[in-house]
């Protein structure tokens, strides 16, 4: 019953339908506080919100939550116009010193929503290849930013003015060697020169974004876990832009990646829980039934990056037995996820030793050259 009332309301905030008022009539304070917390662990307050207000007054949850509720959705509209004002800034920043700036996921996938304010967001993430990466860390630290946390092989962390940001000279790495041939391959063939001016900064072109977001979502699901928040991310934009998006190609890709059994799968819960129109995915995901409501099921076990995951042991103290039971914890979402995907599946223990392998010659080079 919470479930459905749940997926209601969501549905009510993307599309601007109403909300179906049988599902709410007699519902508790009790009941209220589950739907918030289910709001709040998929990151979609504000979407929500907007889904109670299709509602009549008289259906509405409790005062105090009702207002609870609007002033989180506030901090939510300003947030964005933080983060929607930093992009412009940033993207004069770069620009004129002759990069070539492309927004990836986020706020580029705000600009889809029906009302762009009410998408949780985070942090930008901005794609400068691999040339100019170093190029951008130094203009960032000249503008007064401080490094946040230690630099990966993909991106550079930064925080500005309370701003999280990212840059990347990877947009993205993927487990199997020859998916990964194949996808820094797509990347060439557009960057830098055919990325689209959409909002304040540049976005990839609408097919390979169809994919890229996708697989950002997947590369999330298979390490820790994922919320609805990215999925009502893929809903939009399909919502949006699905006439642009060059459907045989995008299923050409998302089989060469060994992605396509995942992808339908996460268009089943696309269609059959968020509501959007199957016309607007190019492919059928009705054969994938079965592992799509196991997908709704882990979703909701999860939360938002498995931040609310409550089948994890504590992670213990030390360095080497937290690796350890990092490590457990990713073989045991492998048995579990090898299904979607399974090749990358497969693949994903040797890049996790891979990328600890190569922290600690980092951390080694640090010692001996403070």
């Amino acid at each position: 019953m919470m479930y459905k009332a749940f997926f209601s309301l969501v549905r009510a905030g993307l599309w601007g339908i109403s909300a179906e008022p049988d599902l709410y009539s007699g519902l508790t304070s009790t009941q209220w506080q589950k739907l918030y917390r289910l709001a709040q662990t998929q990151s979609l307050l504000a979407i929500v919100f907007d889904g109670i207000n299709t509602l009549p007054a008289n259906l509405h949850p409790p005062r105090t939550l009702y207002l609870q509720w609007a002033a989180q959705t506030l901090q939510i509209e300003q947030a964005n116009d933080r983060l929607n004002c930093m992009i412009i800034r940033l993207n004069d920043l770069y620009t004129t010193a002759g990069l070539h700036p492309v927004l990836l996921k986020g706020q580029g996938m705000a600009a889809y929503y029906r009302n762009p304010r009410h998408r949780q967001c985070g942090d930008i993430d901005i794609y400068l290849g691999e040339d100019d990466q170093s190029k951008a860390n130094s203009l960032l630290l000249n503008a007064g930013a401080r490094k946040a946390g230690e630099e990966s092989d993909k991106h550079a962390s930064y925080k500005l003015e309370g701003v999280h940001i990212e840059n990347h000279r990877l947009i993205n790495r993927m487990n199997n060697p020859l998916a990964n041939y194949c996808f820094t391959r797509l990347v060439s063939k557009w960057y830098p020169h055919g990325a689209e001016q959409f909002i304040g900064m540049p976005t990839p072109p609408p097919t390979f974004n169809a994919l890229y977001i996708f697989l950002h979502a997947f590369e999330h699901f298979l390490g820790s876990g994922i919320g609805l928040r990215q999925l009502c991310d893929w809903c939009c934009f399909f919502e949006r832009r699905n006439t642009e998006i060059d459907g045989p190609c995008l299923c050409r890709d998302l089989h060469r990646l060994g992605l396509f059994r995942a992808a339908c799968t996460f268009g089943y819960v696309a269609v059959n829980y968020l509501g959007l129109k199957p016309e607007c995915l190019p492919f059928n995901t009705a054969p994938y039934r079965h592992l799509g409501e196991d997908l709704v099921k882990e979703i909701f076990a999860t939360g938002n990056f498995g931040k609310y995951d409550s089948r994890i042991t504590p992670r213990p103290e030390g360095y080497w037995r937290g690796k350890w039971h990092s490590f457990c914890h990713a073989m045991h979402r492998i048995s579990y996820i090898y299904c979607y995907a399974p090749l990358e599946a497969s693949f994903y223990p040797v890049t996790l030793i891979k990328r600890n392998i190569i922290t600690q010659l980092n951390l080694l080079k640090k010692r001996l050259h403070p």
